[in-house]
């Protein structure tokens, strides 16, 4: 057995077991296109690391997967700055707000299963959501154009700014709100919310679809750069031998992955990862109730 000690996690983990789950995590990710915070950290917490350190290191992860494509982004001016930087400032408030909240339920020693249940209801609320529009579009709904946005209540709140870039006119206390939101996931999970901040962006505040993905990636970049900084010193939960394993075995799985994944129907795929989150769901949920090894712990003063 070739066993790795990770320091911070403090737990002796198989190196193959490691490099393994990377590769997984990056291949997933280059399949269905989404980062890969959004299932690193359960996964993690599945093989053994503690909860809080899952966090920690899955925000070093989301930093250097969205940075190398805001790169990618910047270069073609796909970037909408001024909603970007707004949605910044939501996002900084947030992720220091979810590094205090993680700080204070580790505290109090709640930490596991309040994580657990977080990213069960994230996972399965995903899952249906892409089964359910799956469902609908290609059995329903075939013939039908959806007209991906229209005015709501939102647009009529004051504070109103023109983003040039995407030709928009509306509030700036949405974008400050989806930004906080987002923010708090990431200090508080580790995950970077482009699952969440992408559709937001599109069905919300209705910014056209070419610079939704640049600007998504500006501000994960920078919130989860500084929700790696805040986790360091409040929660000193970054495991970053762990996150260097991630980082190098996941980069292999996407490479293998943008090299098959117009060999498959982009359909099925959705389906295929609609139930793939929903059994993550319930290896969590079974983590939730099963019977602990040992029911008492002491610990020696």
């Amino acid at each position: 057995m070739m066993n790795f000690y990770l320091p911070i996690a403090e737990i002796s983990i198989n190196i193959y077991l490691l490099i393994t789950l990377g590769v997984g995590i990056g291949f997933i990710s280059g399949i269905f296109g989404i980062g890969g915070g959004f299932i690193s950290s359960p996964l993690l917490i599945l093989v053994g690391v503690p909860p809080t350190v899952a966090v920690g290191t899955t925000t070093v992860q989301v930093f250097a997967s969205t940075s190398t494509g805001f790169i990618n982004h910047y270069q073609k001016k796909n970037v909408d700055y001024q909603m970007g930087l707004i949605m910044i400032i939501g996002g900084l408030i947030g992720t220091l707000s979810g590094v205090l909240l993680l700080k204070n339920l580790k505290n109090f020693g709640v930490i596991d299963n309040y994580l657990n249940l977080i990213y069960v209801t994230l996972l399965l609320a995903t899952s249906f959501f892409i089964l359910y529009e799956t469902a609908k579009i290609n059995f329903f709904n075939k013939n039908k154009k959806f007209k991906l946005h229209k005015h709501s209540w939102i647009h009529g709140l004051p504070l109103k700014f023109k983003f040039r870039k995407s030709k928009l006119y509306i509030s700036i206390l949405a974008p400050l709100a989806i930004g906080y939101l987002i923010g708090l996931l990431t200090g508080l999970t580790g995950i970077g919310g482009g699952f969440i901040l992408i559709p937001c962006m599109i069905y919300i505040l209705g910014m056209t679809t070419i610079s939704v993905i640049g600007t998504s990636l500006f501000n994960i970049t920078l919130v989860s750069l500084a929700s790696l900084f805040l986790q360091n010193y409040f929660n000193q939960n970054i495991d970053f031998i762990l996150a260097l394993f991630l980082i190098v075995s996941s980069s292999l799985g996407a490479s293998i992955a943008t090299r098959l994944v117009d060999k498959f129907d982009q359909e099925y795929l959705k389906i295929i990862f609609g139930l793939f989150l929903m059994i993550i769901a319930f290896l969590l949920v079974y983590e939730l109730v099963r019977t602990p090894e040992n029911l008492f712990i002491i610990d020696y003063v």
